[in-house]
């Protein structure tokens, strides 16, 4: 099966070249990788135009979002197989034919995902997927019974073999994200399932995850084959709790607010969390001084804590000042670890 890899990229010039090598390294002859320039300001065009690689296409649009450049890259795709990487990131050897020969094996699997390693600041934390999301089973608990990649793959069991766990975590998936968009291979044929939203800053890709997780099983392969780095600028998704609140409000109802058979045995579940992210979005709005929207949001809002709707009737200025020196008492004491863990995500 031919794999197309997908790398979507807005002013990342400086670290690209990582993301387009360690892709190009792994590709077969058939093989292409895409990369979508959303619209850079940069070096960007000159970087891409020195490959001689005809594997490489490279497509140029306006600035849309990362959303936007993913859906180009997946509409343009000529393979049977969809691999996405952002471009701040770098895939491990051996990524693309370690889910290729699964995909190949299991014709029911219509997407899978791996585990990662994030780097900041020089310093590596494995197995980041246990802290990506917030879902305290296992991974039993939450797919299925694992089985041994070489039974999967027809291959000799090895000293590097490794669980594989095949399943449905369509409403798991509405609670906590448990994809890392650099892990994902997905099936061509999925067709419009493989949409990320457009017109948010950040969770595009959970839309995207969610679409997939029902229409089909997942697999998830308990290894790292990619690398998220950290790093001070801006990323593509990067926001504050309320535009996060905003985005994961529009998700849930693009997904499972529109999916009437999963509502009929979910409602409840769908209803309270809805509710806790409004709870979340105000608490955005108040942190950002913006306290006469918090007050009509919570006007539209049930079980609002009674400190938030203390905090709403101080004046915005004064909002500002108090949260601005929570901020600061809080990074005091922060780590490059715990600042990973906010800005992944």
């Amino acid at each position: 099966m031919n794999v197309s890899s997908i790398i979507p990229t807005f002013n990342r010039s400086k670290v690209l070249a990582r993301a387009i090598e360690s892709a190009l390294s792994q590709l077969r002859p058939s093989d292409e990788l895409i990369v979508v320039d959303d619209g850079s300001t940069d070096g960007t065009p000159e970087l891409l135009r020195s490959y001689a690689d005809s594997r490489l296409r490279y497509i140029q649009q306006a600035n849309s979002g990362a959303g936007a450049a993913r859906n180009r890259g997946a509409a343009e795709a000529r393979g049977e197989l969809l691999a996405f990487l952002d471009s701040d990131d770098e895939w491990l050897p051996g990524k693309l034919e370690l889910q290729r020969r699964l995909m190949e094996s299991r014709p029911d699997v219509l997407f899978c995902f791996t585990d990662f390693i994030r780097e900041y600041g020089g310093r590596q934390h494995r197995r980041s997927i246990s802290s990506w999301h917030t879902d305290t089973r296992s991974w039993q608990e939450i797919i299925g019974v694992p089985i041994d990649y070489s039974t999967i793959t027809g291959e000799p069991k090895s000293d590097g073999d490794f669980a594989v766990f095949i399943g449905d975590i369509y409403l798991g998936e509405m609670f906590t994200n448990y994809i890392l968009t650099s892990s994902l291979m997905v099936r061509k044929s999925a067709g419009d399932a493989i949409h990320f939203t457009v017109g948010v800053r950040t969770f595009e890709d959970w839309e995207c995850f969610g679409r997939l997780a029902a229409r089909g099983n997942a697999a998830y392969l308990d290894i790292e084959t990619a690398i998220q780095y950290g790093h001070e600028g801006p990323r593509l998704t990067d926001a504050d709790l309320f535009t996060c609140s905003e985005a994961r409000l529009v998700v849930l109802q693009n997904v499972w607010g529109s999916d009437r058979a999963f509502l009929a045995s979910h409602g409840q579940k769908y209803a309270e969390l809805v509710r806790q992210v409004k709870i979340d979005r105000i608490r955005g709005l108040l942190s950002l001084g913006r306290t006469q929207e918090a007050r009509k949001a919570i006007a539209f809002a049930d079980k609002v804590p009674l400190g938030y709707r203390l905090i709403a009737g101080l004046p915005s200025e004064l909002t500002r000042r108090l949260l601005a020196l929570r901020r600061a008492v809080r990074d005091r004491v922060s780590t490059p670890k715990s600042k990973l863990s906010l800005e992944a995500h």
